[in-house]
């Protein structure tokens, strides 16, 4: 699960980082798009107070450069072209009605990693993956409590943590 949720970020950013590329370059026949917020994604469909919006503007500003910096290593690490398989076969898989490991399979399949690649996208992934756990616990302190209920949990594997017995719950069922 937690692998899962490290590749859709990644497949976000990849997203984001593709759309800002096509930009910069002066590709006609694109909208340009704004990047997402640091907590878009995070606080999306609920319903914010003004002064949960201002004080959600100034956690996107503190993290802004932080999602700049992980969205431009991983255009550093994926071409384009990869980026771009990922999205179709993802799509592709999500046309057909897959579930979701079929469609993160699919996705990183297409995308033909090199064990280089795989290793430094690992390695970010976990550098995303403790951003959001930054950004996740600046909301909390925004957020009522009904509202934090909402928040994706973070989680740090099945036994909390603990890789010495990972899996062990999964044997056991």
């Amino acid at each position: 699960m937690k692998l899962f949720q490290l590749l859709v970020c990644a497949a976000v950013l990849s997203a984001c980082v593709s759309g800002a590329n096509a930009d910069e370059k002066g590709q006609k026949g694109k909208k340009k798009q704004a990047a997402p917020s640091a907590t878009a994604r995070f606080v999306a469909g609920m319903d914010l107070t003004a002064e949960q919006k201002t004080k959600i503007s100034a956690i996107d500003k503190e993290f802004a450069e932080k999602v700049q910096a992980l969205n431009k290593k991983r255009s550093e690490i994926v071409s384009r072209d990869q980026m771009k398989a990922q999205r179709e076969a993802t799509q592709a898989a999500k046309d057909a009605g897959k579930s979701a490991g079929e469609l993160r399979k699919a996705g990183q399949d297409a995308m033909n990693l090199t064990p280089e690649q795989k290793e430094k996208l690992t390695a970010l992934q976990r550098e995303q993956t403790e951003l959001n756990g930054k950004i996740v616990e600046a909301l909390k302190k925004v957020l009522t409590p009904e509202q934090q209920e909402k928040l994706p949990q973070q989680r740090k594997g099945k036994d909390g943590g603990n890789k010495k017995n990972k899996g062990k719950k999964k044997k056991a069922e």
